[in-house]
């Protein structure tokens, strides 16, 4: 990011602790390295997000005749004030209130890196997004969730139509992501970022999945979270687990050839495979969920966050959901399913978040009021 902040355009007149440190020799090697540890201290994709917002900020300065670094608050709040008013063809406004608040954070960011003060701390320009917030109040749209029998259905239905071995490749892949999603209570990005040695057979408990990064854990402190053997085949995450491992593992080993012969034939479905499974050998990274091309040959990449939300509307569609609900639907669904199905089984808040990573409870009764609404509600005792 440093390759688009240009210098500051005087320097201090009295050299303070900054200018000093810039007279400060720092060998080649050294300053490298520590270029590296200030990229590392910001997530790949949130260094994205701020370079694009700070190329969106600069173009309208450019645009308006005004230098954007650095830029008055005046300036900033100009710019929030001209952005908001900007709408889409249908008549909906281009830019969500997040949207320019994430804005206004890059520039500030910018701004810090460059030496600047930070515009956007300024009062006006903070008035300016609560304005834009308050003008635009309206239910934030949420992901409908996939409850257990929801998950039944399309393994269900995807099992049936699986006739071809490619088809039950897919199948398996598929079928293994939404149960672990659920169960384990992720978000696709964590289910995106799954190793194979981030799963460990427990002879006792199932799988113990370690979620190394999460939106809340940048600093990669990770958890692990307990998928348990499920009492029917079809929704047991360990059995669902095993089976695409097995397609893992051959591909890894054989390429398509060998996933061929694995699939030859169709398994039933009827009988657990969950037991005796070895935990996978530490020695090059090996991404759990990956594409599946039609011909049955496996990607080396992980699955996308994108393409994990689109799988699963493409499974729902198939399994006759209506279309509106289908649209509803995405990589977090899994995650809110979660949520949703223990609170109607009545497990209580703590259980849940020892399960999700949760840390505020207000959480959990967000998932209640909107699809859970009767548990624990008085109304049930009104006697109607």
């Amino acid at each position: 990011m440093s390759e688009l902040i240009p210098a500051p355009e005087r320097a201090p007149a009295t050299p303070g602790p900054a200018a000093v440190a810039a007279a400060t020799p720092v060998p080649q090697h050294v300053a490298e390295a520590m270029n590296r540890l200030r990229r590392a201290a910001v997530p790949e994709n949130t260094r994205a997000a701020q370079i694009s917002d700070w190329t969106i900020f600069g173009r309208w300065c450019d645009r308006v005749g005004q230098p954007s670094l650095p830029a008055t608050p005046e300036l900033v709040g100009w710019f929030l004030t001209e952005k908001s008013a900007e709408v889409r063809p249908d008549g909906r406004p281009a830019y969500a209130p997040a949207t320019m608040t994430r804005w206004v954070a890059s520039i500030n960011t910018i701004h810090s890196l460059a030496g600047h003060p930070k515009p956007g701390q300024a009062p006006a320009v903070r008035e300016i997004l609560r304005g834009i917030a308050r003008t635009r109040a309206t239910p934030p749209a949420r992901r409908e969730p996939l409850l257990t029998d929801d998950v039944r259905i399309l393994v269900e239905t995807m099992r049936a139509g699986a006739e071809t071995w490619p088809e039950r490749a897919a199948e398996r892949r598929d079928s293994a992501l939404l149960l672990v999603g659920l169960t384990g209570a992720m978000r696709r990005s964590e289910l995106s970022g799954l190793l194979v040695s981030d799963v460990r057979p427990h002879r006792a408990d199932g799988l113990y999945v370690t979620i190394r990064r999460s939106k809340t854990d940048q600093a990669a402190a990770g958890r692990t979270v307990t998928l348990p053997y499920g009492s029917s085949p079809v929704t047991c995450p360990v059995c669902a687990y095993r089976r695409w491992r097995e397609v893992v593992d051959a591909w890894d080993g054989g390429g398509r050839e060998a996933v061929a012969a694995r699939l030859a034939e169709s398994d039933a479905h009827t009988e657990h495979r969950c037991r005796g499974l070895t935990a996978a050998p530490a020695t090059t990274p090996r991404p759990l969920f990956r594409s599946v091309h039609r011909t049955g040959s496996l990607g080396e990449a992980p699955l996308s966050g994108q393409a994990i939300a689109s799988m699963i509307q493409r499974r729902a569609r198939q399994s006759g959901y209506a279309e509106e609900f289908v649209a509803m639907l995405g990589g977090h669904s899994l995650r809110a399913g979660f949520v949703t199905q223990a609170v109607r089984n009545a497990a209580s808040a703590e259980q849940i978040m020892t399960q999700s990573g949760h840390t505020d409870q207000r959480m959990i009764a967000l998932y209640s009021r909107q699809h859970a609404g009767l548990h624990g509600n008085a109304v049930t005792a009104l006697g109607l």
